[in-house]
């Protein structure tokens, strides 16, 4: 078992193999500058010049890459996956993550999973959209008009306000009732949820979703 890497009380970064660029690990970075790289995420980060405070997981995907003066952790067990181990040996309140969707359905579906069993703040960025489980109580700021979803990763009672098609007192699951393809509508959008709900907005509204899980 690997000793935690201390963030302080500062928001880290992670970056992974998956799809991401330059800029947005900068955008992320420069909110969250611990950066942590798992497996082939690496490279990624070295493109960047990046300084890793570790690279974290099992190495199939870290290439011949020439990492002299980071700490590596290997962590070989198959039963997780590499982003479940970078969560697993990182002491942050708040994580931002690149990298991990995406690219391979598989590997989304793994991050998801991983969020429900993390209930840290945990905000994964695309290009375009950044996407994080909600806490029992949320509220965002976000312009009007802005898109917004809710998955249910699990069954839930949803209650949201703020938006174009609110629900109360609903039960959602996935398979059931879902609030996909909403936007904001005399905000700020206020949400209640019992279970796992997977919210997704633009990328514009990281900051908001910053100042509203841990700011």
């Amino acid at each position: 078992m690997f000793r935690p890497i201390q963030s302080h009380g500062q928001p880290v970064t992670l970056v992974g193999a998956g799809e991401g660029s330059v800029q947005l690990l900068k955008i992320a970075l420069a909110r969250a500058p611990l950066l942590i790289a798992v497996d082939g995420g690496a490279a990624l980060a070295q493109a960047a010049g990046a300084e890793m405070a570790a690279v974290v997981g099992d190495f199939d995907s870290i290439g011949d890459l020439n990492l002299p003066e980071v700490l590596l952790l290997h962590t070989p067990d198959q039963n997780l996956t590499d982003f479940q181990k970078a969560l697993t040996v990182t002491d942050a309140p708040c994580i931002l993550g690149v990298g991990f969707l995406g690219g391979r359905i598989d590997h989304q579906l793994a991050a998801f999973s991983a969020l429900l069993q993390d209930r840290r703040p945990i905000i994964l960025l695309t290009e375009t959209e950044v996407a994080f489980l909600a806490p029992e109580r949320l509220t965002l700021d976000l312009p009007e008009e802005s898109a917004i979803s809710f998955y249910p990763l699990e069954e839930t009672q949803f209650d949201s306000a703020g938006v174009a098609y609110p629900l109360s007192r609903s039960q959602m699951q996935p398979g059931g009732l879902i609030s996909t393809s909403n936007r904001v509508k005399d905000g700020p959008v206020e949400v209640q949820a019992t279970g796992g709900v997977l919210v997704t907005l633009p990328l514009a509204g990281l900051d908001a979703v910053l100042h509203a899980l841990w700011q």
